[in-house]
């Protein structure tokens, strides 16, 4: 199974790395949450060329990851606000960013993430809604949809035996 097999398969997985699974989308949706939302200041923060960021912006846009704003009418100049469906990848971001920290960067991040009342640096949990309970990770088990195409399937059955995955 290639990546396009993936995607035409509608692998969850595979289609939320497609559309922020590159550095500058979620560093530009991360710029966001903080609040940088204008052209200019992601250019300038981020240091990106500015066709890339073009080109990122109008990705997040067109699948609907941000909205583009008016706020200067000549020359025109717009900034980017996330959506509803931006906002859901916040826990993924502030995990990623907790992550590194705990493995890689330590104390020498430049930025933290951190609860606006208290300032504690904040974690990310598994939660079942059905249960309401946390899940510790080895409680968290990989399942075939009914839905799943032939190749899943085949891929399934291979991987069963080993992996953590259930039917």
């Amino acid at each position: 199974m290639g990546w396009p097999d993936l995607l035409e398969d509608k692998s969850s997985l595979a289609i939320a790395i497609d559309l922020v699974g590159d550095k500058w989308s979620l560093l530009l949706l991360a710029g966001c949450f903080s609040g940088i939302c204008r052209f200019n200041q992601f250019e300038s923060f981020l240091g990106i060329n500015r066709n890339l960021l073009s080109s990122r912006l109008d990705k997040l846009v067109d699948n609907g990851l941000l909205e583009r704003h008016l706020y200067n009418e000549s020359p025109k100049r717009y900034e980017y606000q996330l959506t509803d469906v931006s906002t859901e990848l916040r826990p993924v971001i502030v995990g990623l960013a907790r992550w590194a920290e705990r493995n890689f960067t330590k104390e020498s991040a430049p930025f933290a993430i951190v609860h606006k009342e208290c300032e504690e640096k904040i974690d990310v949990v598994i939660h079942c809604p059905e249960c309401d309970k946390h899940l510790p990770s080895e409680n968290v088990v990989t399942k075939l949809n009914p839905s799943a195409g032939p190749e899943a399937r085949r891929l399934f059955e291979n991987m069963a035996s080993t992996a953590k995955i259930t039917d």
